[in-house]
């Protein structure tokens, strides 16, 4: 709240750790003083095929997760009713690859069966876990996609994130962030009536292909290290140029992926004044 107050932004996000939906699942973390908030996780919690099987077996609590359950209520009763509210979700190959981390490719190649069966729970409890926070009152999702550009990812990540989206319902305001830099430009077009965020000045083929679908919907900017480490001068020219290409085509503009905890101040007005900039000509 005290972000958005300083920063007004026409959407509010909430950003929750990466390990939010796995803490339930047994699988520790600690945060030992990253920038980003980023956790440090503990042993994984999938070492040998054997857990896959314990993990579909378990019904997860929600201890963990109803303090988030918790505070999107809260937030959600602490801003104005027109001002948009999105939740962060890590998708499910995200989810499994955490958990299996170090033996994650060889469960790939030797238990084929069982990844798709451990995703397809995964995915179940991801939908749940959505269903809730609509029910809350969040208006749709944020789905982080980590690892959209590895050779598995059409066929085992694609398929349950589709199914994440359309869990929000057909009215929501879905986003799905494509995390990363160099991403194959096919992903513009994977993912139907929701809008693509990502970096676009490390992504030029991501970009060169949103410009071929007027049609569809994207938003991003700049990397966290161009806004945090540019001049409120620079950010403002690269954010203008950025729109200057989007011209005509529906598009919001924001970070690229997060903000740096230490990115000027000026900086991000700058973002937030270029972006006003072009609506009010746009209006004019």
């Amino acid at each position: 709240m005290a972000f958005q107050s300083k920063f007004p932004s026409d959407i509010v996000k909430i950003t929750p750790a990466s390990s939010f939906q796995l803490r339930d699942l047994g699988q520790t973390d600690a945060w030992n003083g990253d920038k980003l908030g980023r956790r440090d996780f503990g042993t994984a919690r999938v070492t040998d095929p054997g857990d896959w099987l314990d993990l579909i077996a378990s019904p997860a609590s929600e201890e963990h997760l109803s303090i988030h359950f918790e505070a999107a209520r809260r937030l959600r009763a602490s801003i104005p009713e027109d001002l948009p509210l999105i939740q962060t979700i890590f998708d499910p190959m995200f989810q499994a690859r955490t958990l299996a981390r170090g033996v994650w490719d060889e469960h790939v190649r030797l238990e084929p069966e069982l990844i798709e069966t451990a995703l397809d729970a995964l995915t179940n409890r991801t939908v749940q876990m959505i269903e809730t926070f609509r029910d809350i009152g969040v208006d749709g999702i944020f789905l982080a996609i980590q690892h959209a550009g590895m050779d598995d990812y059409r066929h085992l990540g694609l398929p349950r994130a589709l199914t994440c989206l359309r869990a929000a319902g057909g009215d929501a305001m879905n986003f799905v962030h494509l995390h990363g830099s160099g991403l194959p430009g096919w992903l513009v077009t994977a993912f139907p009536e929701t809008t693509v965020h990502a970096s676009f000045d490390e992504n030029p083929e991501l970009l060169e292909e949103c410009l071929r679908h007027p049609q569809l919907s994207f938003a991003g900017g700049l990397s966290p290290d161009y806004l945090a480490k540019s001049s409120a001068a620079e950010v403002s020219q690269a954010a203008t140029a950025i729109l200057t290409r989007m011209e005509g085509r529906r598009f919001i503009l924001g970070a690229g992926c997060v903000l740096v905890p230490d990115t000027p101040a000026e900086n991000i007005h700058a973002l937030l004044g270029a972006a006003r900039r072009e609506v009010c000509a746009i209006d004019a």
